[in-house]
Order: structure tokens, then sequence, then C-alpha cells
């Protein structure tokens, strides 16, 4: 049984989901499980998978009917069986040490970490060139602020499921900061920054959150279903959220030469 178990879920991904599988198989921490579940692909993703299930036996193929993201990652949730919960998309990559870094805080800590999290790289790849911007997480993300912006992405979180325990997503976009709200608004566990640039989020015109003005119409609905809040406190939340995700986008720059090529290798997972 692994100790750490990922969860990459997939839908017509051939375009990239080799480079995220070997940025897997490229972890210095072994010990885990990578249960990818197919979405009803109608690519050649599956083939592709396939090819890896073959050399690799932590690798675990599961499909479904097209019901999307939301029922995979449950799917996954459904069968996995590490302590430790991660999650990667199937166009996204981590660094090779993504794994052991997360696991490692935990050791330094006298106290269990229920959740933690990974400083990262938003990057996005022209036929021309690769862009890279750094961003840098609040070191310790509660209920407190976690109604200010999703600053947790999965691709960079590490869940204890020994002190969670059970958990699924709901079908509410966004499904990832539905999750937060739960666990960390709501039942008020906390996530600890690995301070650390360990993922790799794909920034492309095929991702759901690519229009704007539909994710701040989304987003305002999302804040209206928020437990334990008033009308007008959710409304005020709303507010900030768009400040936070405003102050953001002004201030994250692009990597300076000297750090960009120190990742830069991390975007080329092309060969197994």
């Amino acid at each position: 049984m692994a100790i750490i178990s990922i969860i990459v879920p997939f839908f017509n991904a051939s375009r990239t989901i080799e480079e995220t599988l070997n940025s897997i198989i490229r972890q210095s921490f072994l010990d885990f499980e990578c249960l990818l579940i197919n979405d009803e692909s109608g690519d050649n993703s599956t083939e592709i998978v396939k090819r890896f299930i073959a050399n690799d036996k932590r690798f675990k193929l599961y499909n479904q009917k097209k019901k999307g993201v939301v029922a995979a990652r449950n799917l996954g949730l459904d069968n996995c069986s590490g302590r430790f919960i991660t999650f990667l998309d199937a166009d996204d990559l981590w660094h090779k040490d993504f794994l052991k870094e997360s696991i490692s805080i935990r050791e330094k800590y006298n106290h269990p970490l229920a959740i933690t999290h990974s400083s990262y790289i938003r990057f996005s790849v022209t036929d021309e060139s690769k862009h890279l911007f750094e961003i840098k997480p609040p070191k310790l993300v509660t209920h407190q602020n976690i109604l200010n912006k999703n600053f947790l992405p999965l691709l960079t979180i590490m869940i204890d499921k020994e002190i969670i325990k059970d958990f699924k997503f709901k079908e509410l976009r966004p499904e990832d900061y539905g999750l937060w709200i739960d666990l960390i608004y709501v039942r008020r566990f906390k996530s600890l920054l690995i301070n650390k640039k360990l993922a790799y989020y794909r920034i492309s015109n095929y991702q759901r959150s690519k229009n704007k003005i539909r994710s701040i119409f989304r987003i305002y609905k999302f804040f209206l279903k928020i437990p334990n809040t008033s009308l007008i406190k959710r409304n005020f939340n709303i507010f900030i959220w768009l400040y936070f995700n405003i102050i953001q986008r002004i201030t994250t720059k692009k990597l300076k030469c000297e750090n960009y090529k120190a990742h830069i290798k991390y975007l080329n997972c092309k060969k197994n």
C-alpha cells in the first residue's frame, strides 16, 4: 500500500498528459500510487496512459462515462489507498521534489499538518517562447483568509486523510475552492506553506477559467452559497475576492533570467 495517492483526471489531454505523467515519474519520493481517471476521452490520451501503466505498476487506470472532473476526482478518492492525497491535472507539472518536500515538512513539525501547499509557477507556452510567473501564497491559509482568494490550486497541496478523514468534491464550480470552503472555512483546518516553487500551473486557451467575465459571474454565484454568512458579508467577500485577484495580476512579475533557467527544464518533460 502506497503512502501517497496521486489523482489525475483527464479528458482529451493528449497534448499534455505525457509531460504531466513524466513529471510524476521523475519524483524523488517513490512511494506513491497514481490513479488516472479517464472521463471518456475521445483522443489518444488513453493509449498514452496505458504505456505508463505497462511500465510502472504504480499507475492505475479507471474509466467513467462522461461525468466531468468532479466525478472523476471523487472516483479517485473512492479508490485511493494512501494516507496522503494529492491532485494533478493532466496539463500541469510538478518539480521533482514536490512529494518529498510535502512529506518532509510534516516530519519537521511536532504536530500533524492536515493540509500543506507550496509556492508555484504559472506558465504559458507559445510557438515562440515560454512565459513564467512566480506565485507566492500566504504562509498560513485559515478560515480568516480563505474567503479572500483561492490561494490553493490543487496541484500545490497535500492532504492528510488520517486527520481530515473522508471528503468529497461537490458539483459547485469552482470545485477546488468549494473544497477549501468546506475543509478550511467550515471545518477550520489550516494549510501551511512550503516556501519553495514546487508546481507548474499551465495557462492555456482550453481552461474553463480563461473567460474572465464568466469566471466573475461564477464566483458571484459561488459566494452566495457559502454557509454561515449573511448577505452583506457575502457581497463584501465578493468585493475582497476581486480586489485580491486584481492585485495579484498587477504585482505578479515574470521570473528573472537566472531563475527562469532553473525552472525551464521542468517544462520539457516529453521523454519518459
